[in-house]
């Protein structure tokens, strides 16, 4: 194990780090020292040489650290699990290995933990490999190009069928996999990640580390992991070289009342969507004509057109303020980062929650810490995200934090001791009869076991099916038992909405947060009864477009404007359960389907339920999903969709949209629709 956690060198490189950004000069023994070599002047031949060794293949302007140079000599021979601060370039660095072995390597998988992360790498990939792999991110992709030989696929685990992606892999080599943000894969009580995402994640590292041939594991601020019961060989690279320099300071003077245009770009963070909100309401941000910043008309005239004029999100647009967390619409997040990344863009500020920061290439010179992070890991990791490493031009970060509880958590040399909650044999979540079926685990008192076995009973003697199918189809253990509850209710409803209402009451009612902003007693106006109208079951029958359903809400209740506000977000976070949430019963259907057990008279209202979710996220030729992951609003999806259907002969998706450029659909499209494709 290479362990390079030397807390003097590291104060010694910070120091010369100082100097650097400072201008100052530093001797040619003291960057070889410390690593900083990127940062040196020195043009001598010797110099040159040993940069010429180092040059990155991906980017003839990058030249790599000694220490990324040994990464790549240890993988040339073995796996490799490293760690290293954000500033290392630890992804960047598995895409240099891809770049320099593409010969050898042709099935490529990555895993990442966020929908944001798969299309930062996917667009990096595209940048990069275009022209030698094609790129898969959804089923649908997949089986598109399955015969084509050279792929990188990159995988969120709850995004994927687990069984097509397993009968896949079953009979094609893994040559490389990548699994990046390792530390996702540790369980904790409190975490905003619910137990059923976390066994999927898990469960997928296991099946992928023990079907690969060269595995490499990345993630930040990691002192220590085990690999105890997969038992993968693999060098461990532990290393705080940091390559940028930040200023921390304590500041409750932020002035944060009127947030104004300023060349000096900057992130806020807060814990949590609320908390922003919390935050919108409480201060006298000036929103006045006199105070807009320049901004994209095109875009303000598209969300008053197709959402409402009075969103609070395009009301901030125009001062240079962008909302960014794990709610927001993505075609909008994807404008937000691009236009604050842009030297001349619209957004100077974003307020936003690790949503934005956990390994987006967003990067910024400033960040204040508003809210308290959960703890000093996830503190260190957002001010690893600050700075941009440029060793032409220099320029330090800058990090204010609010008050005094959150700056004693800041403690840059206590990393942590990774536990992957596969690795471990303890049963911890709070669905411990998926982490018994899907990690091979066994509970202490066997009361889980029985549950399962209870189940399996149920399962063979009712509908012939086997334990093993279940896992096959990834199901959680819990739904399938309150579907089981209420299957001849669910199953033989005369109405679509009846069996959308026991989805989303009976099957995910811990999982729906909207219910909230369904209540009456949240709005202003006075309504008879406790729920507004069935908002979730009129996004569906629009297919996910918005401005229907809340012309509906305006006609029907005379809202304020922050009523208005209070069911726009509420939508969104509809439109998140449907994704996300609801499509999880599409996979028990699929098993009892596969059984014959459903009849299209008796169960015809059943049936036309599952299609309208599959439907409302996938359709039939798969693009509706990719096109929304790549940040395409759903008004221009359909659109686009028939459109590239047409380019049967181009191959991969970023190539067909290509092609729509200049064409009569390109300019029907949204203003967001038209930047990405102009982007590529």
């Amino acid at each position: 194990m290479e362990n390079k956690l030397d807390p003097n060198m590291n104060v010694l490189r910070k120091n010369f780090l100082e100097l650097i950004y400072a201008g100052k000069n530093i001797s040619e023994a003291e960057f070889n020292l410390t690593d900083l070599s990127i940062y040196s002047k020195n043009n001598t031949f010797f110099s040159r040489l040993s940069n010429a060794v180092k040059q990155s293949l991906l980017d003839e302007n990058i030249t790599l650290t000694n220490e990324q140079v040994e990464c790549l000599h240890l993988l040339d021979s073995n796996n490799l699990f490293l760690s290293a601060p954000t500033s290392f370039g630890k992804t960047y660095l598995a895409l240099e290995f891809i770049a320099r072995n593409r010969k050898s390597l042709n099935n490529i998988i990555f895993v990442v933990p966020t929908i944001s992360l798969m299309n930062e790498l996917r667009k990096k990939c595209f940048n990069f490999f275009n022209e030698e792999y094609i790129l898969i991110t959804s089923d649908a992709e997949l089986e598109q190009y399955i015969d084509l030989p050279r792929k990188i696929i990159v995988v969120v685990p709850e995004r994927i069928s687990s069984k097509k992606f397993k009968s896949y892999l079953n009979s094609n080599e893994i040559d490389l996999l990548i699994y990046d943000e390792i530390y996702k894969l540790k369980y904790e009580k409190m975490s905003r990640d619910t137990n059923d995402r976390i066994i999927k994640m898990n469960s997928i590292y296991k099946y992928l580390v023990k079907s690969a041939k060269k595995i490499i594991l990345l993630g930040p601020f990691i002192k220590s992991v085990n690999f105890d019961k997969s038992e993968i060989k693999i060098e461990k690279f532990i290393t705080n070289l940091n390559l940028v320099y930040n200023e921390i300071e304590k500041s409750s003077d932020i002035e944060l009342d009127n947030l104004k245009f300023s060349n000096e770009k900057k992130f806020i963070y807060f814990k949590s969507p609320s908390s922003i909100r919390s935050f919108l309401a409480q201060k006298s941000l000036t929103t006045n004509k006199e105070n807009y910043h320049k901004f994209d008309v095109d875009i303000i005239e598209w969300i008053s057109e197709n959402i409402h004029p009075k969103w609070y999100y395009s009301i901030y647009l125009k001062i240079g303020i962008g909302i960014h967390h794990g709610k927001t619409p993505l075609f909008l997040r994807k404008y937000i980062e691009h236009e604050y990344s842009k030297k001349d863009g619209c957004i100077h500020t974003i307020l936003c929650t690790s949503t934005l920061m956990e390994g987006i290439n967003t990067p910024t010179n400033k960040l204040i810490i508003y809210d308290s992070p959960r703890g000093t890991f996830e503190l260190n990791n957002l001010i690893g995200r600050v700075g941009r490493l440029n060793p032409k031009n220099p320029q330090k970060g800058k990090i204010s934090i609010y008050d005094e509880k959150t700056f004693e958590l800041y403690k840059p040399d206590q990393w942590i001791d990774l536990k992957i909650l596969y690795e471990t044999d303890e049963v911890v979540t709070d669905s411990p009869e998926d982490e018994i079926l899907y990690l091979e685990k066994s509970s202490v008192d066997g009361v889980p076991e029985e549950t399962i076995k209870d189940l399996q009973k149920t399962l063979a003697r009712n509908f012939g099916i086997d334990i093993s199918e279940v896992t096959d189809f990834e199901i959680e253990v819990g739904l399938l038992i309150r579907f089981l509850d209420i299957y001849d209710q669910i199953t033989k409803h005369d109405k679509e909405w009846y069996v959308i209402n026991d989805i989303k009451f009976n099957l995910f009612r811990s999982n729906a947060q909207f219910v909230t902003g369904l209540l009456t007693s949240s709005y202003s106006f006075d309504f008879e009864k406790e729920y507004i109208f069935d908002a979730v079951y009129l996004l569906m029958v629009s297919g996910g477009i918005l401005k229907p359903v809340i012309d509906k809400f305006v006609k029907t209740y005379d809202p304020s404007v922050d009523d208005i506000n209070i069911f726009i977000d509420t939508l969104f976070q509809i439109d998140e359960f449907i994704k996300f949430k609801m499509t999880k019963i599409v996979g028990i259907y699929e098993l009892f389907n596969s059984k014959g057990l459903f009849d299209k008279s008796l169960n015809r209202a059943f049936i036309q339920s599952i299609h309208m979710i599959e439907n409302y996220f996938d359709s039939s030729d798969g693009y509706e999903r990719i096109l929304s992951d790549l940040g395409i609003p759903q008004e221009d999806v359909v659109l686009i969709a028939n459109e590239i259907s047409n380019f049967s002969e181009t191959i991969g998706t970023e190539n067909k949209l290509k092609k729509i450029k200049g064409k009569e659909t390109f300019f029907r499209l949204s203003p967001f629709s038209k930047r990405i494709i102009e982007s590529l």
